[in-house]
């Protein structure tokens, strides 16, 4: 999934929504490390706890690069999702440890509609 332009990131939010019964949803992004450097396309005043409810226990998000668009997409998957048990990231081999760090520390900060809900990053 390319997360790079607001239409694939909105289709990747309308997929998400068109299943909320989803327990478990595994996310491979195919990006270019152009995308670290795009714009956001997200607005950070989105309220996500008006768009709906999803059942998603378990998210597997692999090749990550850290770009405000993937962070804006788990802001999404958190907040929408109060069963979530966990979220395991498996960033791409080539992103810096800095980077690694800073993507680690902004997924930290995000508002859990789960109590439970853990963020694993390998």
């Amino acid at each position: 999934m390319y997360l790079d332009n607001a239409i694939k990131l909105s289709c990747a939010f309308e997929l998400i929504r068109s299943f909320p019964n989803m327990e478990t949803l595994e996310i491979t992004t195919y990006a270019g490390w152009y995308d670290s450097l795009a714009p956001p396309i997200c607005s950070p005043e989105v309220e996500y706890n008006t768009i709906g409810l999803l059942q998603l226990q378990i998210v597997f998000f692999t090749y990550c690069s850290g770009s405000e668009n993937e962070v804006c997409l788990i802001k999404y998957l958190l907040a929408c999702s109060p069963f979530l048990k966990k979220i395991v990231m498996r960033p791409h081999s080539q992103l810096e440890p800095g980077k690694k760090l800073t993507f680690a520390m902004k997924l930290l900060e995000l508002h859990r509609a789960s109590p439970v809900a853990e963020i694993k990053l390998f």
